[in-house]
């Protein structure tokens, strides 16, 4: 009788202690994800800023429920000060305005096909340095946006998956779907008139057909970008725009004088959106800004149609 308990208890002690060790194997497959309530919780006041300024309405119904993926793993710089306010941008104007709702994560484990499925876009945030190299994930992203998800770059994005001081390895597919790589640029606070290329298309509409100024750190791009391969939104007025402001950090300069700010692109199925314009928090406290980022991500989310057709 004695040994029969001593063995009944010892398998259960095994059978509970292999239930226990599953569940935590389950529960790590799916990413650890970020509250919005914890972002900014010591940044009140840009907090109240970003909820006064965010468009209250989107621009068009949400043709079904939208879910955005937010994923803001920065791996070798520590410079961008407005990721956790872009982050909490999008999630407020989403809430809001009723055209989707965001999960924001760092972890990589977001980009397991079985879970990224359940999104329409991915918004890359400011996201510096070569996220992951796992090539499994990597397809995942790739055949993720070529059979119709959409990707949404800013600012740092374009660096993202590339050689960086540490890095292993490139990834260059990634800049093709981005359309572009790069991060030179001058001074951060660098004072640019900017060309609205497209006056007509639905994701310049904030600007209401009129070129405007703006103070950021701009980046240069290299290839892929190409005007033979993508829409171009906005860009330098080089003739305007002083060229030689500050220190340059990189090659500053491009040959063939085309400097573009925000494009749009088809690869695939899938919508892409990139713009240089996000180094700073104030970016995410402009109601100009928020509004065209608003309809950019519904671009690609695939509620707003536009124009994709390279500018050339």
């Amino acid at each position: 009788m004695k040994k029969n308990l001593i063995r009944w208890t010892t398998l259960m002690f095994a059978f509970f202690s292999m239930i226990t060790i599953a569940a935590g194997q389950s529960d790590r497959e799916r990413p650890i994800t970020k509250s919005v309530d914890d972002l900014l919780r010591e940044k009140e006041q840009d907090r109240a800023s970003i909820d006064d300024m965010i468009p209250k309405e989107a621009s068009v119904e949400p043709k079904r429920s939208r879910r955005l993926l937010i994923f803001d793993l920065n791996v070798n710089y520590g410079g961008h000060k407005s990721i956790p306010h872009a982050s909490y941008a999008f999630t407020k104007m989403g809430a809001v305005t009723g055209a989707f709702e965001t999960v924001i994560t760092s972890d990589t484990l977001a980009f397991q096909k079985n879970y990224l499925k359940q999104f329409d876009a991915v918004f890359f945030n400011n996201t510096v340095g070569n996220q992951f190299q796992d090539k499994k994930l990597r397809k995942n992203l790739q055949d993720f946006v070529k059979k119709g998800g959409g990707l949404m770059g800013v600012h740092g994005a374009s660096v993202a998956f590339c050689f960086w001081p540490g890095a292993k390895d490139d990834w260059p597919e990634f800049g093709q779907m981005l359309g572009a790589r790069g991060a030179s640029h001058r001074e951060n606070k660098e004072h640019v008139f900017i060309n609205v290329e497209d006056k007509d298309h639905p994701v310049n509409q904030a600007f209401g057909g009129k070129d405007f100024e703006y103070e950021d750190e701009f980046y240069r791009f290299k290839d892929p970008y190409s005007r033979d391969l993508v829409h171009v939104l906005l860009s330098f007025d080089t003739d305007k725009t002083d060229m030689n402001q500050g220190r340059g950090y990189g090659d500053v300069v491009r040959e063939d004088g085309d400097y573009p700010i925000a494009w749009v692109q088809q690869y695939g199925k899938g919508k892409v959106f990139h713009c240089t314009i996000g180094h700073h928090p104030e970016v995410f406290m402009d109601p100009l800004m928020l509004q065209f980022y608003l309809d950019a991500l519904q671009f690609v989310l695939g509620d707003l149609d536009g124009s994709v057709v390279p500018s050339n």
